[in-house]
């Protein structure tokens, strides 16, 4: 069974001013922007009707990135047909997460 690091039992503790103790934060989910989150699960979502869902977990990294520079270079273009930034950072995400397991194994 595989851990992430900083969420698992053994994750670092930190001690707050007044004295509380706690696991250090590694992640900061408050940082990421909520229309840039809805944007994304609005593409995954549509994937997931068109294509399945986790069909992406199917698809190598390397054409993730490709499918990734297709919508920004449409975006860059000026092309409208489409939510080119949003499909972009979904292919990245998926090419992440794809990379991720391609290189645990």
């Amino acid at each position: 069974m595989s851990t992430i690091s900083g969420v698992s039992a053994d994750a670092p503790v930190v001690v707050a001013a007044n004295g509380d103790k706690q696991s250090l934060i590694m992640y900061r989910f408050d940082l990421i922007d909520a229309r840039a989150a809805l944007a994304l699960a609005r593409v995954l979502a549509e994937g997931a009707e068109k294509y399945g869902e986790q069909n992406q977990r199917g698809i190598p990294t390397d054409q993730q990135i490709n499918h990734a520079l297709q919508h920004l270079y449409a975006y860059l273009a000026g092309d409208t047909s489409d939510d080119h930034l949003g499909h972009a950072i979904c292919c990245c995400m998926m090419a992440q997460a794809v990379s991720l397991v391609e290189n645990s194994a």
